[in-house]
């Protein structure tokens, strides 16, 4: 049988420096070495695969196999492994034949924990397959299926022969349509009859049998499941199960496996209390992020409990996911002066548990950015040269699946190697991903400030940098060649066009005049702006294609500390953000009349949104705007719980004020009422100033609010109410006007008082009952006037016609 494996790997496609070659081991029994007749067709090794590993022998050895349905010849083929810089050269005229594997040893071959291996083909460069773990010994590991399955951790080495296919443990039924089962809703209650129950939902059109399932919590093995209620999902349809283990309420997972016991069909975790009161719910059915739901809705769909009650996630704790949950650290306070955060205050993870894991750095998202061209793509990029592409699958934002993007591809340097401290990322005029490096980890303790320019269209798994500029040097009064300034370097990068920087008067610091963008000539059409993490500064740079650069400004945030930025083209602002060492602040900068970037607006951190190691930062363009708000998405550098993304809102218009050197000058709101003293059923003409251009506001009579009308200011921010008819039943006294907008009456812009006399009479119109009064007559601006004019029209008609009549009447009498 075999053992499911208990650390996640992923599977990932590289390229590696090839170094002293060594020599081949084959593995008599099954691989055709060697002596191979001339006549047999020998085939490109783009078929082969590593097939299997050990790690922990004497010696260390790696098994290939064949996949294709003829023979390849494997001259040349090349296998190396980074950590000790090895290599192993298959021998001239080794022939694998179809469904054979080939067994490559060596006494000096020696691998490594956190180790990788890659299989290159004869030329030395072109990547076969690779394979990365963690921290740990294979002891051994092989694919199962072979050839084309994930690595699982085997009973027993295989080495020379297939790996064997489990089929223990579990018998059951046909499983067929298995692919269509997710885990939907969990509970760690003790409340009978679903005390630590789980619900599987499927998203298919014909039923599932599941009797064959095996499930296990986060320390046992997997077993059988326990079906008090059956064991057919239906078609569209939810069961429900109880764990064969206890689930703690501290902090625990359900893992549900197909009867080898190692294909997971899907997996959860929890923090401490999350799954209970209530329980651990997807929101949506089957792909939405998962949630502490107050209500449970076991055997139904998670609709109404998700529309109910919400309970923040806790903290957890580790050891309940299949990934490393990593707390916060070097927190510090938040920003001076902050403001509530403009939008949710609880924000929902957005991605799938643990779907960042890659055995060299484990679950983590540094940066982010939205691809201007496609809102629902989003780039994210791991500081250990790894790159994604995210496409939104109902609340969540899961890796593109085409194209070689499944698992990420991998990033270097120009001389196709190395392992660039990838942190920040943009996507820039010209559609190709720019990222910023702080350190080559593969020498981490040396500073390196660049910018790498990859194009996301190249096929492979490696994407290679078609430009970089060092920006080391120029950065030398701020970072030091020291192992502690290594990791305090570009975090975050954003381009900003020159449309915006001209239009408001951006001062060049190196010339001390206003920018002027044909000063760089071959810098394309904006600016580089990178965030420094050490003095929380953002720097301008025109990145000419070339590789030269200039730069062009340095700008105080008022951050101690920057992990991010974004272009904001929808505010024309740029945001600076902070994570937890200033407790997830943001600041957010305009130009000011002198041409500088100064700080506009300080938010705070959401209320619900835990002091995570949040460092990167994507904010959804206005175009995807619903009910006055739209996406803002967050990147934990680490994981809690087994996420790294956060989503929740912000409000589409921020109400920010205008910017640059000529702002126009801001107006206060007013309003006036004349006659200001009226007699109750009398009317008065209300003129209002300052206002926004071409919103609507309502006016109303207080104390006993009565509505008064409703007018849209014109083109300068004003308005005009003729004749508005003050209800006869006023109290006499003082009273208010108010006015407010439309969109939010609560807030009141401006005011005027007014005094109403008791009436002498009734008037002759009445007050409707429902307490609105209509204005006697029309506003002067929001109004449309065409039943006047039309009847304006009619009277100049009768008017004319008694004119002509009275003509015709003297002209007959002459």
């Amino acid at each position: 049988m075999l053992k499911p494996l208990s650390r996640p790997l992923s599977l990932t496609v590289g390229s590696a420096v090839l170094l002293a070659g060594l020599f081949a081991v084959p593995a008599a029994a099954t691989a055709d070495v060697g002596s191979q007749e001339t006549s047999v067709a020998a085939a490109a090794a783009s078929d082969l695969r590593i097939n299997e590993i050990e790690t922990d022998s004497s010696p260390d050895w790696v098994e290939v196999i064949n996949t294709s349905a003829q023979p390849l010849d494997a001259s040349g083929v090349v296998l190396t492994g980074r950590a000790n810089a090895v290599t192993i050269t298959l021998p001239s005229g080794t022939t694998i034949q179809p469904g054979a594997v080939y067994v490559a040893e060596s006494s000096t071959f020696k691998l490594k924990k956190g180790d990788k291996v890659s299989l290159l083909a004869s030329d030395g460069t072109t990547l076969l397959d690779s394979y990365e773990w963690g921290d740990f010994h294979l002891d051994t590991y092989g694919r199962v299926p072979n050839g084309t399955g994930d690595f699982v951790q085997q009973a027993a080495p295989s080495k020379g022969e297939l790996n064997p296919v489990a089929t223990d443990p579990g018998e059951g039924g046909d499983d067929t349509g298995w692919e269509s089962i997710r885990l939907n809703e969990v509970t760690s209650a003790n409340d009978d009859p679903t005390h630590d129950a789980y619900e599987l939902v499927n998203t298919g059109d014909a039923d599932v049998d599941v009797s064959s399932f095996l499930q296990s919590d986060s320390t046992s093995l997997p077993a059988a499941i326990e079906a008090p209620n059956g064991t057919v999902v239906p078609a569209h349809g939810y069961l429900v199960l109880l764990s064969n283990q206890g689930l703690s309420s501290g902090g625990d997972s359900v893992k549900v496996y197909r009867a080898d016991g190692s294909t997971i069909v899907d997996t959860v975790g929890w923090g401490n209390a999350d799954a209970q009161p209530g329980s651990w719910s997807r929101c949506a059915d089957a792909t939405g992020a998962w949630a502490h739901t107050a209500a449970s809705s076991f055997g139904a769909s998670n609709a109404t409990a998700c529309a109910g009650d919400i309970i923040p996630p806790s903290t957890p704790g580790g050891g309940e996911v299949s990934c490393q949950t990593e707390a916060p650290s070097g927190s510090g306070p938040a920003i001076a002066g902050g403001i509530a955060w403009p939008g949710s205050q609880n924000p929902v993870v957005s991605d799938n548990e643990c779907q960042f894991v890659t055995p060299v750095s484990g679950q983590d998202v540094s940066g982010l950015d939205i691809d201007p061209s496609a809102p629902d793509v989003m780039w994210a990029v791991k500081n250990k040269s790894h790159v994604y592409r995210l496409i939104k699958s109902g609340a969540l934002w899961v890796p593109d699946t085409t194209n070689g993007w499944s698992t990420g591809k991998d990033l270097v340097f120009p001389n196709g190697g190395g392992q660039p401290d990838s942190e920040g990322i943009t996507v820039g005029p010209d559609g190709l991903l720019y990222v910023t490096t702080e350190r080559d980890n593969a020498a981490s303790g040396v500073p390196l400030e660049s910018v790498l320019r990859f194009d996301p269209t190249e096929s492979g798994a490696v994407l290679h940098p078609t430009q970089q500029w060092v920006l080391t040097a120029d950065l030398a009064d701020v970072i030091d060649p020291v192992k502690a300034d290594s990791n305090l370097g570009f975090e975050g990068i954003t381009w900003v066009p020159d449309s915006y920087l001209t239009a408001n008067g951006f001062v060049d610091q190196s010339t001390t005049k206003a920018y002027d963008p044909q000063d760089y000539a071959g810098h394309g059409t904006g600016l580089f702006f990178g965030a420094l993490e050490k003095n929380g500064h953002l720097y301008a740079y025109a990145l000419k294609n070339d590789g030269t650069f200039q730069r062009v400004a340095s700008i105080d945030t008022g951050l101690p500390m920057i992990q991010e930025t974004q272009w904001d083209a929808d505010s024309q602002r740029i945001w600076a953000v902070a994570d937890n060492s200033s407790a997830g602040s943001t600041t957010l900068l305009k130009i000011d009349a002198n041409g500088a970037f100064v700080v506009d607006r300080i938010y705070n951190r959401p209320t619900g949104l835990p002091d995570y190691n949040n460092e990167g930062f994507a904010i959804a363009p206005s175009s995807t705007c619903v009910d006055g708000v739209k996406e803002v998405i967050r990147a934990d550098d680490g994981n809690n719980g087994g996420h790294s993304l956060w989503s929740g809102t912000i409000s589409c218009d921020l109400a920010l004020g205008p910017q640059g050197p000529n702002p126009p000058a801001e107006s206060t709101p007013t309003v006036t009422a004349t006659p200001s003293t009226v007699r109750a059923g009398g009317t008065t003409t209300i003129v209002a100033s300052g206002l926004e251009p071409d919103a609507e506001y309502t006016i109303v009579l207080r104390s006993e609010p009565v509505t008064l009308g409703r007018v849209v200011a014109d083109a300068d921010g004003a308005l005009t109410l003729r004749d508005a008819r003050i209800p006869a039943d006023t109290t006499a006294g003082a009273h208010t006007i108010t006015l407010a907008a439309t969109s939010d009456p609560s807030v009141v812009v401006a005011s005027t008082p007014i005094t109403v006399t008791a009436a002498t009479t009734a008037p002759s119109g009445t007050t409707p009952a429902n307490g609105v009064a209509k204005p006697s007559s029309l506003a002067s601006t929001g109004v449309q006037p065409l039943p006047v004019i039309a009847a304006g029209a009619l009277f100049l008609m009768l008017g004319a016609g008694l004119v002509i009549g009275r003509r015709r009447a003297r002209s007959t009498e002459v």
